[in-house]
């Protein structure tokens, strides 16, 4: 990686956040975030990057807000997020603050933007992590609105917004891995650290 200044680095970062927003071959698209369920244990899914907002130092993902995710990030919003490229050789590690958008003017962009087999996602009857007895339930139940006006399943949808405090960058390399932390607070506080 040629010009491996720490100011490169953060900007590469978010080049590749705003690439996993658009290209579903990325891995950048396909983050992996973790809250703290309601018993204090890590709780870690993948969920996919909707959006980035550089300048805020934000990312958002969608969400059934039946989901345990929800939840969690109701009663904990400190949440981390890890995406490694393995292509690339980097891993992103962030740490920040979840925050839940719900019948607000964020939620409802979203929705707008949000194409209908991302909507049929909030159409079936069951919350998600529901025990069923039969998979077959969720196919079935899909078929059936396959015609409808998704519009009436916007309840079951909401937006989180993760407010970025940090980003730990890891890079793999033979000749010797380098590694690097940022601090976002008003000012972006950046330092080299040992792999």
């Amino acid at each position: 990686m040629k010009n491996m200044t720490l100011n490169n680095i953060y900007d590469q970062i978010w080049e590749n956040l705003n690439d996993g927003v658009k290209n579903t071959k990325s891995a950048f698209h396909y983050p992996i975030i973790s809250t703290i369920d309601l018993n204090g244990f890590p709780s870690t899914r993948t969920v996919v990057l909707r959006q980035i907002h550089k300048e805020n130092k934000v990312l958002s993902f969608n969400t059934d807000i039946r989901s345990k995710k929800w939840l969690e990030i109701k009663s904990n919003n400190n949440v981390s997020v890890n995406v490694y490229e393995p292509n690339k050789k980097i891993q992103i590690r962030i740490i920040g603050l979840a925050y839940l958008n719900y019948d607000n003017k964020t939620w409802q962009t979203a929705w707008e933007s949000t194409p209908d087999m991302s909507r049929e996602c909030y159409s079936t009857p069951y919350p998600p992590s529901t025990f069923i007895s039969n998979p077959e339930d969720i196919d079935i139940s899909l078929k059936k609105i396959k015609n409808k006006d998704l519009e009436e399943y916007k309840i079951n949808f909401g937006r989180i917004d993760i407010h970025i405090k940090s980003i730990d960058w890891l890079y793999l390399i033979h000749s010797g891995h380098r590694r690097a932390k940022f601090i976002l607070n008003d000012e972006i506080s950046m330092k080299w650290l040992a792999p």
